[in-house]
């Protein structure tokens, strides 16, 4: 096996496997910490280890200084493919900004999956939500959202969490995409949205150790590459860029990048707001 990148917030220690995937394999540490072996496909981020062919079968991984340990087999550590998944700092015109966060409004509510949260961007798409346990997920989800419009985030984020269906809900997803959208903003606006940041962070935290890690990993601006090529292309030019980098971040799990990316907007918007 050939390591050829992996995340900068990967602690030390041993995991054990939590679940298993086409492209990924989780593993589970001390205090709800995960740490994924991933194809490329899947791609660089904060807690992955990425590899050519993921080893179907294993059950534990150790971490080192300098090496990875899969089993028994023993992986190098290269520092020179050590990611940095700092969220990026860009000059960012803020009429550019909204410009393009509502040409991936326009994208979300043509491209994204059934039963995802873009239903926020198309009417149309609630009617994907067909039996009366949808309808009642569909009409919470909404609830949750109109919270974070009226800018009571500790109310939406506790509204949210947990909410949906899949691996990690798709309220989950939503609240890490907001928290990466506040601290995008922030950061490159120089702003200081720590209170908002905060609320949500506090009130999104479930008994989802994957969910968890993810939104530590958001809370704290960090990114998977998909990610950073999304924020990129949405503080500069290109429709081309934006549109590809749209493609790439809806595919994470079934609704997962649907759900992060209609998150994402959302945070980005009350980040503006709060300027």
């Amino acid at each position: 096996m050939k390591v050829f990148g992996y995340g900068d917030s990967i602690p030390r220690g041993t995991f054990q496997l939590h679940s298993a995937f086409e492209n990924a394999i989780n593993f589970q540490g001390r205090k709800g910490v995960v740490v994924s072996l991933v194809s490329r496909k899947t791609g660089n981020g904060p807690m992955n280890i990425v590899l050519k062919h993921l080893p179907r079968g294993a059950r534990r991984l150790k971490v080192t200084k300098f090496k990875f340990y899969v089993d028994e087999n023993c992986l190098e550590a290269d520092p020179e493919k050590n990611y940095d998944s700092a969220i990026p700092v860009l000059p960012l015109d803020p009429l550019l900004f909204r410009k393009n966060l509502n040409s991936l409004k326009g994208f979300l509510a043509a491209s994204a999956p059934a039963k995802s949260m873009c239903f926020l961007f198309s009417v149309s798409a609630e009617a994907a939500f067909k039996s009366p346990f949808e309808r009642k997920i569909l009409k919470k989800m909404k609830e949750g959202v109109r919270l974070f419009e009226t800018g009571a985030y500790v109310k939406g984020a506790r509204a949210l969490r947990g909410l949906g269906f899949g691996l990690t809900p798709s309220g989950d997803d939503f609240l890490c995409g907001c928290l990466t959208g506040l601290s995008f903003v922030e950061a490159c606006l120089d702003l200081d949205l720590s209170e908002i940041l905060n609320a949500v962070y506090d009130n999104a935290l479930t008994e989802n150790i994957i969910s968890g890690s993810f939104t530590w990993c958001a809370y704290n601006g960090r990114v998977n590459e998909k990610t950073r090529g999304l924020l990129a292309a949405l503080a500069g030019t290109g429709k081309a860029r934006l549109l590809s980098s749209s493609r790439a971040a809806l595919k994470r799990g079934h609704t997962s990048g649907a759900d992060f990316c209609a998150g994402l907007v959302y945070g980005c918007e009350a980040g503006l707001r709060a300027a």
